[in-house]
């Protein structure tokens, strides 16, 4: 009876101690319209998920996630400006691109290679037309 109680406890200590392997934290970036009517999203990411709002700017919310435990590595990176995107504007076809940088360098900590996942919401009104997205899923299109 003891042992399987001493075996029940070590498999929950096992899996407490590798759930907490990563950390995350969400960002949240504002863009303005500028007269546009289209906006075309070009990220990297994993998961992208459009939602209606209403108002005048586009609200992007980031989720960052790194393999590491190191809340302190994935702060520094965050306000580095690593996950900023982009805006561009085309006054000619009043077109908007929000983009992310293409070719982030990989995080190496002790000799051990750092994953970052990447989510966005994007909350866009309802006055645009959303109109491509042509993003990058796991470094493939």
């Amino acid at each position: 009876m003891k042992l399987r109680v001493y075996i029940t406890l070590l498999f929950c200590w096992i899996g407490m101690g590798t759930g907490f392997c990563q950390v995350s934290k969400t960002l949240h970036q504002t863009f303005t319209l500028d007269a546009a009517e289209k906006v075309n999203i070009n990220v990297v990411a994993k998961k992208i998920e459009m939602k209606e709002t209403k108002g005048s700017r586009i609200l992007v919310e980031t989720k960052v996630t790194i393999s590491l435990p190191n809340d302190r590595l994935l702060d520094f990176v965050c306000n580095s400006g690593r996950y900023d995107l982009t805006k561009t504007m085309d006054a000619t076809t009043r077109e908007i691109t929000i983009s992310s940088k293409k070719t982030n360098d990989v995080i190496v900590v002790k000799g051990e290679e750092c994953i970052e996942v990447l989510e966005y919401v994007i909350y866009m009104p309802a006055s645009v037309k959303f109109i491509n997205n042509s993003t990058l899923v796991d470094g493939k299109e």
